[in-house]
């Protein structure tokens, strides 16, 4: 959800804040929450909205205004949508509000949809928090790309040692040229080929494989901080897949959730200055033809805010699938991220990453 809670944070009497936010004390962040962040376009399924001053509520003492600045009258706090759409809301609590002209992002959204939303995923084992961990490996790549087939050969390489997937979950974002058949505009990267893990740790071609398997190694090593299970339902004739994301945190923190969706078997020719490439380099697996992740200008996932050991936070992503993008070869990327204070700023890991089909209810999978 775009829940406009934003991070304070303590630190030797300072508050860290961001620009949705008012600048009240270190234990206190005015804010919108909800108990869903997409509903059917109805008039009948209602997402029940509340205003949090810190963890006080304080919806009785608000007002909730839409992007029109026009105050928002709900029904006990229930709000429903007759008409397909994305519907934006901040709040005024006395002198706060969380509205700021600067930032896009300081709206609450609910996204209303002409088709039912799937029920999250039941979890077989509810007081288990430890869960299998996977590190999140983002290729950077393009059939235009000469020297890509260089990196395509370490993750072919990885992928035959069986370090994807049991140790990471790989996707390729063919953002080097717009004349790829995979391209995706958006996220890039400063040069190509390249390779994060966990969107932090970069990774070049010439660091050679066993860099590249002992930094896979090292990501994935333990207890992931947190589970993700994925419940999605596609709608053929209206071309819309809907998912919805469960995050079961494993420890106490700031979490983050992204879901990215995945083609595989595009055909496009490779260029190649490497002697590498065979005809196989030229079907292309893993392809992100969506990436719903961006948040404050990163991409480490949408906020879903400070999360108790064994607490579910629950996110919807809906993603319209183009008539040319082949079903059958769709499935997901999600992962979520761990967000730690350093100084005046929250500084992001992923901590987690599955590869889930769009056809099949993944559950946690927990640590045998």
């Amino acid at each position: 959800m775009k829940n406009i809670l934003k991070i304070a944070s303590l630190l030797a009497a300072a508050v860290v804040l961001f620009s949705c936010e008012e600048k009240i004390d270190a234990d206190a962040t005015l804010r919108i929450v909800s108990d869903k962040d997409v509903i059917q376009a109805n008039g009948q399924d209602a997402a029940t909205l509340r205003v949090m001053y810190g963890n006080k509520d304080v919806t009785a003492e608000s007002k909730i205004n839409d992007d029109s600045h026009a105050e928002v009258v709900l029904n006990g706090g229930k709000f429903t949508a007759s008409e397909v759409g994305e519907y934006k809301f901040y709040a005024d609590y006395g002198a706060l509000t969380t509205y700021d002209k600067k930032d896009p992002d300081c709206f609450f959204v609910i996204k209303a949809i002409d088709v039912a939303v799937p029920e999250a995923v039941e979890d077989p084992q509810p007081q288990n928090k430890s869960f299998v961990h996977r590190t999140l490996l983002t290729q950077y790549t393009g059939t235009d790309c000469p020297n890509c087939p260089r990196m395509i050969k370490l993750i072919r390489d990885i992928l035959a040692e069986g370090l994807i997937p049991n140790k990471a979950v790989h996707v390729a974002v063919h953002s080097y040229s717009a004349g790829d058949p995979a391209y995706i505009s958006a996220p890039k990267a400063q040069a190509y080929p390249y390779l994060t893990l966990d969107h932090v740790q970069g990774f070049n071609a010439a660091n050679g494989l066993a860099t590249l398997k002992e930094l896979v190694g090292k990501h994935s090593e333990g207890s992931a901080k947190a589970g993700i299970s994925v419940s999605p339902k596609y709608y053929e004739e209206e071309g819309i897949l809907v998912v919805k994301v469960a995050v079961k945190a494993a420890v106490d923190g700031l979490f983050n959730v992204g879901a990215w969706l995945l083609e595989d078997e595009i055909e496009g020719l490779q260029s190649d200055n490497s002697g590498l490439a065979d005809e196989s380099y030229s079907i292309h697996e893993n392809c992100v033809r969506i990436a719903d992740s961006k948040y404050s200008g990163t991409w480490f996932g949408h906020l879903l805010g400070d999360l108790k050991a064994g607490q579910v936070a629950e996110k919807t992503f809906v993603m319209n699938v183009k008539p040319d993008w082949k079903v059958e070869n769709l499935h997901l990327a999600v992962f979520t991220s761990y967000g730690e204070v350093d100084g005046f700023r929250t500084v992001y890991t992923t901590c987690n990453a599955i590869d889930a089909p769009i056809d099949a209810p993944t559950p946690f999978e927990y640590e045998k």
